[in-house]
């Protein structure tokens, strides 16, 4: 009984340690946007989520197609931007570039400006009486 136990335990717990581990070879990476929309007039707060942002000193340009954002934070897997401004209904590449480290390649298609709509009280979460 003792060998099929040990075993059942050797594969749990190679799984668990497995699921541990993130793939992080040193590169710069972008792995998603989130939201992927924003208000056309600018000024939405995107956040560029990837790997090894900060593992050296450097700074972080990214535009939305030929336009640039305001880079407020940067974390190793995280750069928050203020999104300019565009045209309701552009869809536009992201390019993230690092000094020093260079330009990563385009995210093509990864943000879309649109009209801008007031919020509402329903919108804020309150019941209605």
């Amino acid at each position: 009984m003792k060998g099929p136990l040990l075993l059942a335990l050797f594969v749990v717990g190679l799984a668990v340690g497995l699921a541990g581990c993130k793939s992080n070879d040193g590169r710069l990476l972008v792995t998603a946007v989130e939201p992927r929309e924003g208000d056309a007039a600018g000024g939405s707060y995107v956040a560029i989520k990837g790997q090894n942002f900060k593992n050296i000193t450097r700074n972080a340009k990214v535009y939305f197609g030929d336009r640039q954002g305001n880079v407020t934070r940067i974390s190793d897997d995280e750069i928050i931007v203020q999104a300019p401004g565009g045209r309701p209904g552009e869809v536009v590449d992201i390019l993230v570039v690092f000094e020093p480290g260079g330009e990563l390649p385009p995210l093509k298609n990864a943000f879309k400006f649109v009209e801008h709509q007031e919020a509402g009280v329903e919108d804020l979460g309150a019941k209605k009486k």
